[in-house]
């Protein structure tokens, strides 16, 4: 069998975000990843994160995780508008990344960040669970199906 992927989470915060409800649980069901860093903005919310996922090593400065020679690749769960700099320090560092949709702020952004990446040979993924949300498809069918009606605009939160 061949070794874990030791991975750093940067975005660990253990109160109510997204990635405590869903990023942690499914890396600790995991058998082939191994969370080997959390990285949060404080080094008290580092290390709750850290003793709370059982993580190794805790970070509050994600420049500090992604030169680790501890670490193979780095997830990027945090708000869009920090999903470029982690990213792009993370590829520069020949670490494998994941990071939430969407992958930069502006398509450049994104275009830049892929073209590191294959220069680089790395492996990375763009998350889009959203697609398989049960309230998105449950509304996709709706609108699909008619039952809604004529959409005639529609807005994204803020």
């Amino acid at each position: 069998m061949a070794e874990k992927l030791r991975l750093g989470l940067i975005g660990a915060s253990v109160r109510g975000t997204w990635s405590s409800r869903s990023h942690l649980p499914a890396l600790q069901a995991s058998a082939d990843v191994e969370l080997t860093a959390v990285c949060t903005t404080r080094a008290d919310s580092a290390e709750a994160a850290r003793q709370a996922y059982g993580a190794r090593l805790a970070f509050d400065d994600w420049r500090k995780m992604v030169a680790s020679p501890e670490i193979d690749a780095v997830a990027v769960v945090v708000r869009v508008p920090s999903h470029y700099k982690p990213t792009k320090a993370a590829l520069e560092a020949g670490k494998h990344v994941y990071c939430e949709w969407p992958l930069g702020q502006t398509t450049a952004e994104a275009e830049e960040l892929a073209a590191l990446a294959e220069a680089k040979g790395l492996a990375t993924a763009v998350g889009l669970q959203a697609r398989v949300n049960p309230a998105v498809t449950y509304m996709r069918e709706q609108v699909a199906a008619g039952s809604i009606g004529e959409i005639m605009a529609v807005a994204t939160a803020s």
